[in-house]
């Protein structure tokens, strides 16, 4: 890694920590380059504007019920709803272990749907929630054509509920993830996809 690397890695660090501490909007490049104890030129030189590093801090940011468009280890398994709880677990777990996306997911919970969060970030943000929430009720949809999910429930219904449950076992463990017992993080997802299977989870 280069010196220039370093610098605008420190320099990242810096602004999603003071984000996380005043806000997107009442942080300033200013505030960033004393929290890196570097001069205002070094974070324009990285940085030509705010809307730059916004867009720099939160470019590694994923959702964490984002799937992936391959369902096919869902369609070969014989309870695709009991793997998608073990997939969950792991993403949840992974979203509160690693500091950086920890911070991002919490500026994205605190300021979701108000002016706080620029508008480029909060449509991209909207875009990653539909999309994780079109993969989620593909998965589901494997489980209703098969007949195992319990009848009067929709797929897109059980999504919702999974991303509802799930964030705020999330949002609940943000500031001492380690701390929480790892059956949070099965229970959120778990209780969701047990109350609308047909079948015991644990046989996936």
């Amino acid at each position: 890694m280069t010196r220039a690397d370093r610098t605008r890695a420190i320099l990242l660090d810096a602004a999603l920590a003071a984000f996380a501490r005043r806000g997107v909007r009442a942080t300033t490049l200013e505030h960033v380059a004393a929290s890196a104890a570097f001069t205002r030129g070094a974070v324009y030189w990285h940085f030509p504007d705010k809307k730059a590093l916004v867009a720099a801090v939160f470019e590694e940011m994923r959702w964490p019920f984002e799937l992936g468009e391959d369902l096919s280890a869902y369609r070969a398994c014989d309870n695709p709803l009991g793997l998608l709880r073990e997939v969950l677990w792991v993403q949840m777990r992974q979203c509160v272990a690693d500091l950086r996306q920890r911070r991002r997911m919490e500026i994205v919970l605190r300021y979701r749907g108000t002016p706080e969060l620029p508008d480029e970030l909060s449509l991209r943000l909207e875009r990653m929630i539909l999309r994780a929430l079109s993969e989620l009720t593909a998965v589901i949809n494997i489980a209703y054509e098969r007949g195992t999910l319990r009848r009067g429930l929709t797929p897109i219904e059980v999504a919702r509920s999974i991303v509802a449950a799930s964030l705020g076992v999330i949002a609940e463990n943000m500031d001492d993830a380690e701390a929480a017992p790892q059956g949070y993080f099965h229970l959120a997802p778990g209780l969701v996809l047990v109350g609308a299977s047909t079948l015991a989870l644990e046989d996936a």
